[in-house]
């Protein structure tokens, strides 16, 4: 017994000890420093202005991939200033020969193929979540949420307003990039400390060059960030976007049925709606919609069910993907699945000939997402949809049901 309690308490000690040193590597953390700008740069790839000359670039990064903890094969510089209203970040990419950059026009959110830079803003500094701004060298822009301590858990339907530039010239290629503050989400404090991360990525080299690289055998992302420094003076922006929109739809038939008393040659359809976001102090947002329009969402997949069970397909609407993975928990089909929300009505109505909605109308939508000061995420949503009907017709009579 005095064996077992004494390897017992030399595990539990080694444990601790194993656990402090984590911690003491972690508490020598990389920091940057931000400088106040008088005068705001002007947006346009070039490092031309006097604010640059006078920022701290730093350059000290480290591979990732193809050989983890190497040094990177070409020099990164980056610098941060700001001023009331945004964080500007300049940046200088050196490539020995600059012909061979990868530098395609591609989609916002799509830059795998080309070189491009990102840096990722621990905002509340809990060492869980983070926000992520990118370019390319050919100027597309790259934004995702991290909605955990993970560097592959993304949300890159997370579009907010924001600007980037890019350019390529004899020494490689510069980037500019203004994140306002109103995109952001952080607490109201007089000076700010940010969890700060930055990401180089080389194509023609396969080459992954990071500012604070987690080891590839760690599942981690903003817990193991360095710190952005030397932000005062800035209060959260009361947010507020409105979007109304009218919306309209024409169908043709080149051959409509005679015997089927609900298709005609043409029919059309309008409607007017709008979309709201608002914030709610620094941490909550409320987004709010009417009459929604999903008619650009990409469409689903075509899918024979053959079981008894239902078909989960992904979120595409951008009302429900933002803030999604707060409300999604559990996967698909666990405790909360959007896409119920607006979906076909059921049943079966018969007839001859049917005319069945394909979808329930969302007549109005409100979801609030957002976090405490202590870190605890929060999120409710709430929909009302339209009671929808079909219309019957066999030989005998015409008939209108509800379902």
């Amino acid at each position: 017994m005095i064996r077992i309690l004494a390897a017992l308490a030399l595990g539990l000690t080694s444990t601790v000890l194993a656990q402090s040193g984590d911690a003491n590597v972690r508490a020598l953390r990389k920091e940057a420093m931000a400088v106040r700008a008088a005068t705001a740069p002007v947006v346009d790839g070039r490092l031309d202005d006097a604010i640059w000359q006078t920022a701290r670039f730093f350059s000290d990064f480290v591979q990732k991939q193809p050989q983890e903890g190497a040094a990177p094969t070409e020099r990164t510089e980056i610098a941060f200033v700001y001023d009331d209203d945004a964080l500007y970040v300049g940046a200088r990419m050196h490539v020995a020969d600059p012909s061979t950059i990868q530098s395609f026009v591609t989609r916002r959110d799509n830059g795998s193929q080309s070189q491009h830079v990102w840096i990722s803003l621990d905002t509340f500094l809990d060492g869980r979540t983070a926000y992520s701004f990118g370019v390319t060298a050919s100027g597309v822009r790259l934004d995702w949420y991290h909605a955990s301590d993970n560097e592959h858990d993304i949300n890159d339907d997370w579009d907010p307003v924001w600007e980037a530039r890019a350019r390529v010239d004899s020494l490689g290629w510069t980037a500019e990039m203004r994140i306002p503050f109103s995109q952001l989400r952080f607490n109201d404090r007089p000076v700010q400390t940010w969890g700060l991360n930055v990401d180089r990525w080389i194509p023609e080299k396969n080459e992954d060059d990071f500012w604070i690289p987690v080891p590839t055998s760690v599942r981690a992302w903003s817990s193991y960030m360095g710190r952005l420094n030397g932000i005062e003076g800035i209060r959260p922006r009361r947010r507020l976007e409105l979007l109304p929109y009218p919306t309209g739809a024409v169908t043709v038939r080149d051959a409509p049925d005679p015997s089927n008393p609900f298709e005609g040659a043409a029919s059309s359809t309008a409607r007017l709606g709008g979309d709201l976001k608002m914030g709610l102090g620094p941490n909550f947002t409320l987004d709010a919609t009417v009459n929604p329009d999903f008619g650009q969402v990409e469409a689903d997949p075509a899918v024979v069910n053959l079981s008894a069970f239902e078909v989960f397909f992904d979120e595409r609407r951008p009302f429900f993907t933002e803030g999604s993975q707060l409300l999604s928990e559990g996967g698909a089909g666990g405790f909360f699945y959007s896409r119920r929300v607006g979906a076909s009505p059921p049943g079966d109505p018969g007839g001859d000939y049917a005319r069945v909605p394909n979808t329930s109308t969302i007549l109005g939508a409100a979801k609030l997402t957002g976090r405490t000061g202590p870190g605890l995420s929060v999120a409710a949503l709430g929909a009302v949809t339209a009671r929808e009907h079909a219309r019957t017709y066999d030989l005998a009579s015409e008939r209108r049901i509800s379902v």
